[in-house]
């Protein structure tokens, strides 16, 4: 016997698992946009650090707005670069050290993609059986609900016709319902 309590119970369960996969899914988004920001980053410091060996190192730096500064380091010295080295801390690091720092990043950003990628597949799996558990309790609830035939009268369609279900029916169908129901009319 499933009553309507728990219906609504497995549907807030449903709906809190869907609205956690979502958030999830919004994360791992978010993710990956870090994600390939910081591979962006490394591959332009990794092109500036091989193009200073030759001691031309020159770039165009888009500042917003539609602006682009160009950028051109002098010398044959590999150039430097402020850097968030965490907890709101900037240093002048060197562009190679800032790759591998990038790189480092890259990787525990990957990690955590992946912790999520896990994560949001056992919940549509938990879902998954959720749902299927829901559907169940819904249909057996509206079976239990829905009245059955009653198994004294054979359905209509099986009724063999006879002379007296005949006129029944004839008179049936002559009569109208009146303006207040089933009254007799002036016309019975």
């Amino acid at each position: 016997m499933v009553d309507r309590s728990e219906l609504q119970n497995k549907a807030r369960l449903v709906e809190s698992h869907r609205q956690h996969l979502e958030e999830l899914q919004r994360r791992m988004d978010q993710i990956t946009s870090v994600i390939n920001e910081h591979q962006i980053t490394e591959e332009i410091l990794t092109r500036l650090t091989t193009m200073s060996k030759s001691g031309d190192a020159k770039a165009h730096i888009s500042i917003g707005a539609g602006v682009t500064l160009n950028f051109q380091h002098s010398g044959a010295a590999e150039g430097t670069a402020i850097v968030d080295l965490g907890a709101g801390i900037f240093g002048e690091r060197k562009w190679s050290d800032i790759v591998e720092l990038l790189a480092t990043r890259r990787e525990e950003f990957n990690d955590l993609h992946e912790t999520l990628l896990k994560q949001a597949g056992a919940i549509e799996e938990k879902l998954g059986k959720l749902a299927q558990e829901f559907n169940e309790a819904a249909e057996k609830l509206q079976s239990e609900n829905t009245p059955r035939p009653s198994q004294e009268e054979p359905p209509l369609s099986r009724q063999i016709p006879t002379k007296n279900s005949e006129t029944k029916a004839k008179s049936k169908t002559r009569r109208r319902g009146g303006m207040f129901g089933n009254e007799l009319t002036l016309d019975d």
